[in-house]
Protein backbone atom coordinates (compact mmCIF):
# COMPACT_ATOMS: atom_id res chain seq x y z
CA UNK A 1 0.00 0.00 0.00
CA UNK A 2 1.08 3.57 -0.71
CA UNK A 3 -0.36 7.08 -0.34
CA UNK A 4 -0.54 10.03 -2.69
CA UNK A 5 2.66 11.29 -1.04
CA UNK A 6 4.71 8.31 -2.23
CA UNK A 7 5.79 9.82 -5.53
CA UNK A 8 9.38 9.29 -6.66
CA UNK A 9 11.51 10.45 -9.55
CA UNK A 10 14.82 8.84 -10.46
CA UNK A 11 17.42 9.32 -13.18
CA UNK A 12 20.37 7.60 -14.81
CA UNK A 13 22.64 8.44 -17.73
CA UNK A 14 22.05 6.32 -20.84
CA UNK A 15 24.80 4.51 -22.71
CA UNK A 16 22.78 4.68 -25.94
CA UNK A 17 20.17 7.21 -26.98
CA UNK A 18 16.69 6.08 -25.99
CA UNK A 19 17.81 2.78 -24.44
CA UNK A 20 16.31 2.50 -20.96
CA UNK A 21 18.64 1.98 -18.01
CA UNK A 22 17.77 1.40 -14.36
CA UNK A 23 17.57 4.72 -12.53
CA UNK A 24 19.93 5.11 -9.60
CA UNK A 25 19.82 8.82 -8.63
CA UNK A 26 16.70 10.16 -6.92
CA UNK A 27 15.46 13.69 -6.38
CA UNK A 28 12.88 15.05 -3.95
CA UNK A 29 11.02 16.78 -6.72
CA UNK A 30 7.78 18.05 -8.15
CA UNK A 31 8.72 16.50 -11.49
CA UNK A 32 6.01 16.78 -14.09
CA UNK A 33 6.60 14.84 -17.29
CA UNK A 34 4.17 14.90 -20.20
CA UNK A 35 3.92 12.66 -23.24
CA UNK A 36 2.01 13.80 -26.29
CA UNK A 37 0.66 11.44 -28.93
CA UNK A 38 0.19 13.82 -31.85
CA UNK A 39 -2.34 12.91 -34.54
CA UNK A 40 -3.32 14.18 -37.97
CA UNK A 41 -6.29 13.53 -40.26
CA UNK A 42 -6.18 12.93 -44.01
CA UNK A 43 -7.37 15.75 -46.26
CA UNK A 44 -9.41 13.71 -48.74
CA UNK A 45 -13.16 14.25 -49.17
CA UNK A 46 -15.90 11.71 -49.92
CA UNK A 47 -19.58 12.35 -50.73
CA UNK A 48 -21.87 11.60 -47.81
CA UNK A 49 -18.97 11.66 -45.29
CA UNK A 50 -18.85 15.23 -43.90
CA UNK A 51 -17.19 14.20 -40.60
CA UNK A 52 -13.54 13.19 -40.23
CA UNK A 53 -13.28 9.43 -40.61
CA UNK A 54 -11.61 7.15 -38.08
CA UNK A 55 -9.59 5.28 -40.69
CA UNK A 56 -8.11 8.56 -41.95
CA UNK A 57 -6.90 9.63 -38.50
CA UNK A 58 -3.31 8.57 -37.75
CA UNK A 59 -0.43 9.07 -35.32
CA UNK A 60 2.08 11.60 -36.65
CA UNK A 61 4.65 11.66 -33.83
CA UNK A 62 5.36 10.96 -30.16
CA UNK A 63 6.92 13.72 -28.09
CA UNK A 64 7.76 13.97 -24.39
CA UNK A 65 8.64 17.02 -22.32
CA UNK A 66 8.62 18.14 -18.75
CA UNK A 67 10.36 19.75 -15.83
CA UNK A 68 12.12 18.69 -12.67
CA UNK A 69 11.63 21.31 -9.97
CA UNK A 70 13.36 20.84 -6.62
CA UNK A 71 15.01 22.57 -3.72
CA UNK A 72 18.74 23.01 -4.29
CA UNK A 73 20.44 20.53 -1.98
CA UNK A 74 24.04 20.00 -0.94
CA UNK A 75 24.02 16.40 -2.21
CA UNK A 76 23.03 15.16 -5.66
CA UNK A 77 22.50 18.55 -7.28
CA UNK A 78 25.66 18.28 -9.37
CA UNK A 79 24.22 15.34 -11.33
CA UNK A 80 21.37 17.56 -12.60
CA UNK A 81 23.59 20.59 -13.23
CA UNK A 82 25.97 18.45 -15.30
CA UNK A 83 23.02 17.18 -17.36
CA UNK A 84 22.51 20.76 -18.57
CA UNK A 85 26.05 22.14 -18.62
CA UNK A 86 27.75 19.02 -20.00
CA UNK A 87 31.37 19.66 -18.93
CA UNK A 88 32.82 19.29 -15.44
CA UNK A 89 35.96 19.01 -13.35
CA UNK A 90 35.69 17.35 -9.95
CA UNK A 91 38.55 17.90 -7.51
CA UNK A 92 39.00 17.33 -3.80
CA UNK A 93 39.38 20.55 -1.82
CA UNK A 94 42.92 20.40 -0.35
CA UNK A 95 43.27 19.10 3.21
CA UNK A 96 39.51 18.56 3.63
CA UNK A 97 38.68 15.60 5.85
CA UNK A 98 36.23 14.07 5.34
CA UNK A 99 36.85 14.75 1.67
CA UNK A 100 34.94 17.68 0.15
CA UNK A 101 34.83 17.90 -3.63
CA UNK A 102 34.56 20.99 -5.78
CA UNK A 103 32.63 20.53 -9.00
CA UNK A 104 33.23 23.21 -11.63
CA UNK A 105 30.55 23.01 -14.33
CA UNK A 106 31.04 24.69 -17.70
CA UNK A 107 29.24 24.64 -21.04
CA UNK A 108 30.10 21.68 -23.25
CA UNK A 109 30.79 22.57 -26.87
CA UNK A 110 30.80 19.10 -28.47
CA UNK A 111 27.95 16.94 -29.73
CA UNK A 112 26.46 14.46 -29.08
CA UNK A 113 25.03 15.46 -25.72
CA UNK A 114 24.37 12.94 -22.95
CA UNK A 115 20.82 11.65 -22.57
CA UNK A 116 19.08 10.15 -19.56
CA UNK A 117 16.36 7.79 -18.46
CA UNK A 118 13.88 9.49 -16.11
CA UNK A 119 11.39 7.38 -14.16
CA UNK A 120 8.37 8.71 -12.29
CA UNK A 121 6.54 6.33 -9.97
CA UNK A 122 2.95 7.52 -9.62
CA UNK A 123 0.64 6.38 -6.80
CA UNK A 124 -2.95 5.67 -7.85
CA UNK A 125 -5.94 7.07 -5.99
CA UNK A 126 -6.36 5.30 -2.68
CA UNK A 127 -2.77 4.11 -2.65
CA UNK A 128 -3.52 0.63 -3.95
CA UNK A 129 -0.68 0.51 -6.48
CA UNK A 130 2.14 2.61 -7.86
CA UNK A 131 2.84 2.73 -11.58
CA UNK A 132 6.18 3.66 -13.12
CA UNK A 133 6.35 5.92 -16.15
CA UNK A 134 9.82 5.52 -17.66
CA UNK A 135 10.92 8.21 -20.11
CA UNK A 136 13.91 7.44 -22.31
CA UNK A 137 16.11 9.66 -24.47
CA UNK A 138 15.73 12.57 -22.06
CA UNK A 139 17.82 15.64 -22.91
CA UNK A 140 18.19 18.50 -20.44
CA UNK A 141 17.76 21.88 -22.12
CA UNK A 142 17.84 24.49 -19.35
CA UNK A 143 18.63 25.25 -15.74
CA UNK A 144 17.06 27.99 -13.62
CA UNK A 145 18.16 28.85 -10.10
CA UNK A 146 16.16 31.35 -8.06
CA UNK A 147 15.96 32.64 -4.51
CA UNK A 148 13.80 35.17 -2.76
CA UNK A 149 13.67 36.47 0.80
CA UNK A 150 12.77 33.78 3.32
CA UNK A 151 12.92 30.89 0.86
CA UNK A 152 15.09 28.06 -0.32
CA UNK A 153 17.14 28.17 -3.49
CA UNK A 154 14.86 26.63 -6.10
CA UNK A 155 16.13 24.73 -9.13
CA UNK A 156 14.20 23.94 -12.31
CA UNK A 157 15.43 21.74 -15.13
CA UNK A 158 13.56 21.47 -18.45
CA UNK A 159 13.59 18.17 -20.35
CA UNK A 160 12.65 16.76 -23.73
CA UNK A 161 12.04 13.00 -24.00
CA UNK A 162 11.98 10.46 -26.82
CA UNK A 163 9.68 7.70 -25.56
CA UNK A 164 7.43 6.67 -22.67
CA UNK A 165 7.66 3.06 -21.48
CA UNK A 166 5.00 1.68 -19.14
CA UNK A 167 6.27 -1.87 -18.60
CA UNK A 168 9.60 -1.15 -16.85
CA UNK A 169 9.84 -2.13 -13.18
CA UNK A 170 9.92 0.62 -10.58
CA UNK A 171 13.38 1.16 -9.12
CA UNK A 172 13.68 1.32 -5.33
CA UNK A 173 14.33 4.92 -4.32
CA UNK A 174 17.24 5.92 -2.06
CA UNK A 175 18.41 9.33 -0.89
CA UNK A 176 21.51 10.79 0.80
CA UNK A 177 21.24 10.79 4.57
CA UNK A 178 23.23 13.97 5.20
CA UNK A 179 22.12 16.59 2.68
CA UNK A 180 20.81 20.05 3.56
CA UNK A 181 19.23 22.92 1.67
CA UNK A 182 20.78 26.03 0.17
CA UNK A 183 18.67 29.02 1.25
CA UNK A 184 18.36 32.76 0.70
CA UNK A 185 19.77 33.31 4.20
CA UNK A 186 23.10 31.81 3.12
CA UNK A 187 23.25 33.86 -0.08
CA UNK A 188 25.32 36.80 -1.29
CA UNK A 189 25.59 38.57 -4.63
CA UNK A 190 28.39 40.78 -5.92
CA UNK A 191 28.14 43.04 -8.97
CA UNK A 192 30.99 44.89 -10.65
CA UNK A 193 34.53 45.01 -9.34
CA UNK A 194 37.42 42.83 -10.45
CA UNK A 195 36.68 39.15 -10.95
CA UNK A 196 38.90 36.34 -9.72
CA UNK A 197 37.65 33.33 -11.63
CA UNK A 198 37.13 29.98 -9.90
CA UNK A 199 39.81 27.31 -10.15
CA UNK A 200 39.44 23.57 -9.68
CA UNK A 201 39.61 24.05 -5.88
CA UNK A 202 39.09 27.79 -5.21
CA UNK A 203 35.82 29.71 -5.38
CA UNK A 204 35.33 32.81 -7.49
CA UNK A 205 35.42 36.25 -5.88
CA UNK A 206 34.89 39.91 -6.75
CA UNK A 207 36.65 42.91 -5.29
CA UNK A 208 34.41 45.12 -3.19
CA UNK A 209 31.58 44.33 -0.81
CA UNK A 210 28.55 42.19 -1.75
CA UNK A 211 25.39 44.09 -2.65
CA UNK A 212 23.07 44.67 0.31
CA UNK A 213 19.95 45.75 -1.61
CA UNK A 214 18.96 42.65 -3.61
CA UNK A 215 15.55 41.22 -2.63
CA UNK A 216 15.45 38.30 -5.05
CA UNK A 217 17.48 36.85 -7.87
CA UNK A 218 17.19 34.26 -10.62
CA UNK A 219 19.62 33.00 -13.25
CA UNK A 220 18.86 30.97 -16.37
CA UNK A 221 21.17 28.82 -18.49
CA UNK A 222 19.44 27.65 -21.66
CA UNK A 223 21.12 25.34 -24.19
CA UNK A 224 18.56 25.87 -27.00
CA UNK A 225 18.77 22.26 -28.17
CA UNK A 226 17.47 21.68 -31.69
CA UNK A 227 13.91 20.43 -32.22
CA UNK A 228 14.39 18.25 -35.33
CA UNK A 229 15.19 14.56 -35.78
CA UNK A 230 11.80 12.90 -36.43
CA UNK A 231 13.15 11.05 -39.44
CA UNK A 232 12.06 8.10 -41.55
CA UNK A 233 12.57 4.84 -39.71
CA UNK A 234 11.96 6.42 -36.30
CA UNK A 235 8.35 5.16 -36.16
CA UNK A 236 7.11 8.54 -34.99
CA UNK A 237 9.82 8.90 -32.36
CA UNK A 238 12.94 11.03 -32.54
CA UNK A 239 15.66 9.04 -34.27
CA UNK A 240 18.66 10.91 -32.85
CA UNK A 241 19.56 12.93 -29.76
CA UNK A 242 19.19 16.72 -29.90
CA UNK A 243 22.24 18.74 -30.90
CA UNK A 244 23.55 21.84 -29.20
CA UNK A 245 22.17 25.24 -30.10
CA UNK A 246 23.44 28.70 -29.19
CA UNK A 247 23.23 29.06 -25.40
CA UNK A 248 21.35 31.91 -23.74
CA UNK A 249 22.55 33.18 -20.37
CA UNK A 250 20.20 35.50 -18.54
CA UNK A 251 18.68 36.41 -15.22
CA UNK A 252 16.74 38.89 -13.15
CA UNK A 253 17.26 40.77 -9.90
CA UNK A 254 14.94 42.87 -7.78
CA UNK A 255 16.89 45.65 -6.09
CA UNK A 256 15.91 48.29 -3.55
CA UNK A 257 16.77 51.76 -4.82
CA UNK A 258 19.60 52.96 -2.58
CA UNK A 259 21.87 54.63 -5.13
CA UNK A 260 22.28 55.09 -8.88
CA UNK A 261 24.81 52.34 -9.54
CA UNK A 262 22.38 50.01 -11.32
CA UNK A 263 20.50 52.83 -13.00
CA UNK A 264 23.67 54.24 -14.53
CA UNK A 265 24.96 50.79 -15.49
CA UNK A 266 21.72 50.30 -17.43
CA UNK A 267 21.75 53.73 -19.07
CA UNK A 268 25.39 53.40 -20.11
CA UNK A 269 25.15 49.67 -20.90
CA UNK A 270 28.19 49.08 -18.72
CA UNK A 271 29.45 45.51 -18.58
CA UNK A 272 29.49 44.13 -15.03
CA UNK A 273 30.68 40.92 -13.39
CA UNK A 274 28.21 38.92 -11.30
CA UNK A 275 29.02 36.35 -8.62
CA UNK A 276 26.09 34.70 -6.86
CA UNK A 277 27.00 32.51 -3.89
CA UNK A 278 24.95 30.36 -1.51
CA UNK A 279 26.63 28.74 1.47
CA UNK A 280 25.33 25.85 3.57
CA UNK A 281 24.93 26.20 7.32
CA UNK A 282 26.97 23.20 8.44
CA UNK A 283 30.66 22.54 7.91
CA UNK A 284 31.30 19.52 5.69
CA UNK A 285 34.80 19.30 7.10
CA UNK A 286 36.84 21.63 9.25
CA UNK A 287 36.49 25.15 7.82
CA UNK A 288 34.75 24.00 4.62
CA UNK A 289 31.02 24.46 4.00
CA UNK A 290 28.82 23.39 1.12
CA UNK A 291 28.69 26.11 -1.58
CA UNK A 292 26.66 26.73 -4.71
CA UNK A 293 28.04 29.52 -6.90
CA UNK A 294 27.11 30.97 -10.29
CA UNK A 295 29.65 33.24 -11.99
CA UNK A 296 29.08 35.48 -15.02
CA UNK A 297 32.16 37.46 -16.16
CA UNK A 298 30.06 39.93 -18.16
CA UNK A 299 26.42 40.96 -17.89
CA UNK A 300 24.50 43.94 -19.23
CA UNK A 301 21.34 45.20 -17.56
CA UNK A 302 18.11 45.51 -19.52
CA UNK A 303 16.37 47.96 -17.17
CA UNK A 304 14.59 49.49 -15.45
CA UNK A 305 15.04 53.05 -14.22
CA UNK A 306 13.60 53.70 -10.74
CA UNK A 307 10.02 54.99 -10.46
CA UNK A 308 7.93 56.09 -7.48
CA UNK A 309 5.91 53.47 -5.59
CA UNK A 310 3.36 55.55 -3.69
CA UNK A 311 5.59 56.18 -0.72
CA UNK A 312 6.81 52.60 -0.38
CA UNK A 313 10.50 51.78 -0.71
CA UNK A 314 11.32 51.91 -4.41
CA UNK A 315 12.35 48.64 -6.04
CA UNK A 316 13.82 48.03 -9.47
CA UNK A 317 13.00 44.85 -11.41
CA UNK A 318 16.03 44.35 -13.61
CA UNK A 319 16.52 41.71 -16.29
CA UNK A 320 20.05 41.03 -17.51
CA UNK A 321 21.85 39.10 -20.22
CA UNK A 322 25.27 37.48 -19.82
CA UNK A 323 27.92 37.45 -22.54
CA UNK A 324 31.27 35.99 -23.50
CA UNK A 325 33.58 38.89 -22.68
CA UNK A 326 36.34 37.63 -24.98
CA UNK A 327 38.82 37.53 -22.11
CA UNK A 328 37.59 35.08 -19.47
CA UNK A 329 38.05 31.36 -19.99
CA UNK A 330 34.28 30.76 -19.75
CA UNK A 331 31.07 32.80 -20.16
CA UNK A 332 29.62 31.04 -17.08
CA UNK A 333 30.76 28.79 -14.27
CA UNK A 334 28.53 26.88 -11.87
CA UNK A 335 30.55 25.74 -8.85
CA UNK A 336 29.38 23.25 -6.24
CA UNK A 337 31.17 22.15 -3.08
CA UNK A 338 29.75 18.89 -1.80
CA UNK A 339 30.47 15.58 -0.13
CA UNK A 340 29.52 13.80 -3.37
CA UNK A 341 32.57 11.96 -4.65
CA UNK A 342 31.13 11.94 -8.19
CA UNK A 343 28.54 14.22 -9.78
Amino acid sequence: MTTQLDFTVGLAKESGYGTAVTVTRFVESEAKMKYDVKTETGKGLRPGKPVNRLNRNYISRFEGSGEIACDATTRGLGFLINAVMGAITNTQVPTSSPAVYQQVHTLSITDPISTYTVQEVLPTLGGVNSHPHTFTGCAFDSLELSASEGGTVEAKFSITARELLTTEDAAAASYPADDELFTFVGGAISLGGTLTAPTSTALASLSGDPAANIADVSVMIKRNLDSDGWNLGGQGKRSRPPVLGKPELSGKITAEYEDNTLRDAYLNQTAMNLVLTFEGTEELSSGVKAVLQVVFPAIRLKGEVPTSDGGNPIKQSIDFEAFDDGVSAQPVWVVLRTLDTTP
